[in-house]
């Protein structure tokens, strides 16, 4: 199990097809969106470094608790997050290869950026607390699903009069 996300490679690195199992359990701070948070800030799962020429390829699954606040009436709920990863991470000699890698520092990768990354990308950016909330009353604020406000519709903006006229004299 891997606490601080640093990853020695050396028994690996080099060394094209071996490979190295990593458990990950280990708290992210803040990877969060307007909405959306990690909660407990614990970010878990299981991952594998294989080497490949340019360095180290990693890929698995990582999952996390999330805080969420709906974005239609804003209550907040929680629920998971699930992401897979294939990040590579190059090995010095090798920084050309691909811009968007990770580096390999000395004989250790840092799994902390790339699961920041991948975690902050995975959480809703319009959590809903449930697919068919009806959000919050624009001029009372009340919840629309807890029933009918006393609200009156506004009447229509008398620069718009002029269209609803000639709307009244088209469907007659």
């Amino acid at each position: 199990m891997v606490g601080d996300l640093k990853v020695s490679v050396a028994e690996i690195l080099g060394r094209p097809g071996e490979y190295r199992d990593v458990r990950v359990a280990s708290e992210l701070e803040g990877v969060e969106t307007a909405l959306a948070r990690l909660d407990p800030h614990e970010v878990r799962g299981d991952l594998r470094a294989e080497s490949v020429v340019e360095g180290i390829l990693v890929t698995g699954r990582v999952e996390a608790r999330t805080a969420l606040e709906c974005s239609r009436c804003l209550e907040s709920f929680s629920g998971d997050v699930q992401v897979e990863v294939c990040e590579m991470f190059v090995a010095p000699g090798h920084e050309g290869a691909d811009d968007d890698a990770y580096p390999v520092t000395g004989t250790e990768v840092d799994l902390e950026p790339m699961l920041r990354d991948a975690v902050t990308l995975a959480l809703p950016l319009k959590p809903l607390c449930r697919e068919a909330c009806e959000g919050l009353c624009p001029t009372c604020g009340k919840r629309r699903d807890e029933g009918p406000c006393e609200c009156r519709e506004d009447e229509t903006d008398p620069r718009w009069a002029a269209l609803s006229a000639l709307r009244e004299q088209l469907e007659n």
